[in-house]
């Protein structure tokens, strides 16, 4: 499933996807150890950390506190949709 999630993700919302990438890239970058991999190669909890660097570096909020876990998806998917008509609108 987890799989499946981030290639919708990359298919659907492929700005915000790009902008994400970014974000994921200089993490992975921060440590020789995670230099090589890739976003869609880390385990889901290390993806889900970066995930909320993201959303807190471009203000997008996700309100996990008040998120069942089964909940995550379906907001996640309205962040990046929500992303993605602001980044149209600039670019």
């Amino acid at each position: 499933m987890y799989s499946d999630f981030l290639e919708l993700l990359k298919r659907d919302y492929p700005k915000s996807w790009s902008e994400f990438i970014i974000v994921a890239e200089d993490v992975l970058k921060a440590s020789p150890a995670t230099l090589h991999l890739k976003p869609e190669e880390l385990p889901f909890e290390m993806f889900f950390g970066i995930m909320l660097r993201f959303f807190k570096e471009n203000d997008l909020e996700f309100d996990y506190n008040n998120l069942s876990p089964s909940e995550y998806t379906s907001e996640i998917r309205n962040l990046f949709s929500g992303f993605e008509l602001i980044i149209g609108h600039y670019s």
